[in-house]
């Protein structure tokens, strides 16, 4: 690939990109019943125009869900690198990961709504794929004892993942119908079912133990 063609490509991949921020935005005020026509209308190009950049309109619902899981990977970024005691590290993940939903239901509904994979598709929807993203992390730092002790790959993996699977049917269920409470409320709320989990799971010998983990730098 000469030179030109490496800067036509980059453009061409700058201008989706912004296509997708484009695309975002108009989620964000008109809902997960958005339009084309009303994503492209805030991409400020007509409707085939937008399409010279996406092969159809399940190409652009996939560049959207990368997008949503690139900011909300970014936004769980200091999680990432915990410090502190378990239930603190813990009480914060779940405060990040709700605050992102709340702030961006609607993206994260249209997410939900229109990503799914058709029958017999093998593809994972954006919503499997944002689960997957975060189960991972919360996998690798049970593994590797980022909260506090090495738990083992055959028991990290089935509990991020069954972790991650009850906030987020909890958390769905909460911006449908929220019931009254406050998306504090239901992290604290989450923070002690999910607590609740890891003590059965782990042992509870282990959990008082890690009582005392990063207390001085809490």
């Amino acid at each position: 690939m000469d030179g030109r063609t490496r800067r036509w490509a980059g453009h061409r991949e700058a201008r989706r990109l912004e296509l997708v921020d484009a695309a975002v935005v108009a989620i964000e005020e008109h809902g997960p019943d958005v339009t084309t026509e009303q994503i492209a209308g805030q991409a400020g190009v007509s409707r085939p125009g937008l399409y010279r950049h996406f092969d159809g309109k399940d190409d652009l619902q996939a560049a959207i869900a990368a997008r949503s899981v690139e900011r909300l990977v970014a936004e769980l970024e200091p999680v990432w690198r915990p410090s502190g005691r378990p239930r603190e590290m813990l009480e914060r993940a779940l405060a990040a990961h709700l605050r992102w939903l709340s702030e961006h239901a609607n993206v994260y509904l249209y997410l939900k709504r229109n990503s799914l994979p058709s029958s017999g598709d093998s593809v994972e929807s954006a919503s499997t794929n944002v689960r997957s993203v975060v189960s991972a992390h919360v996998a690798q730092m049970l593994i590797d004892g980022s909260l506090g002790a090495e738990t083992e790959p055959a028991v990290a993996h089935p509990l991020a993942y069954g972790l991650v699977g009850m906030v987020d049917a909890a958390a769905a269920h909460w911006l449908d119908e929220p019931h009254g409470a406050s998306v504090e409320a239901l992290g604290a709320q989450l923070t002690e079912a999910c607590w609740a989990v890891i003590r059965v799971t782990v042992g509870s010998t282990v959990i008082d133990a890690l009582g005392s983990v990063g207390a001085d730098t809490a």
